[in-house]
């Protein structure tokens, strides 16, 4: 039951709460938000059009409710999944350009 929600929160809300605090000095909230804003508008006009279409469904089983023709958990997913991104993408980047400063600083 609610699988969509389970499963958003083991593989994508939880590992965003770890890397949010991982990543909590390199995060700048405004920019942050402004970007997640356009892709969940994005993320919204494209999932609707697509569920309209017919291109695809969702199971009235294993969601919460649909709000505006959509899964509440989408909405989730919408935020969640581009934070994700987000997040990984700067701990990749920081552990690519602190090695990158250790080595300036030996050769020093």
């Amino acid at each position: 039951m609610y699988l969509y929600l389970q499963l958003l929160c083991i593989f994508v809300i939880l590992p965003n709460i770890i890397l949010f605090y991982l990543n909590r000095k390199k995060i700048h909230l405004k920019t942050l938000c402004v970007a997640l804003f356009i892709l969940f508008l994005i993320a919204i006009l494209w999932d609707q059009l697509s569920v309209r279409m017919g291109l695809w469904s969702f199971s009235q089983n294993e969601i919460l409710g649909l709000l505006f023709g959509l899964p509440i958990e989408e909405y989730l997913f919408f935020i969640f999944v581009p934070l994700l991104s987000i997040n990984i993408y700067l701990l990749i980047e920081g552990i690519f350009t602190g090695d990158k400063r250790k080595k300036l600083n030996k050769d020093e």
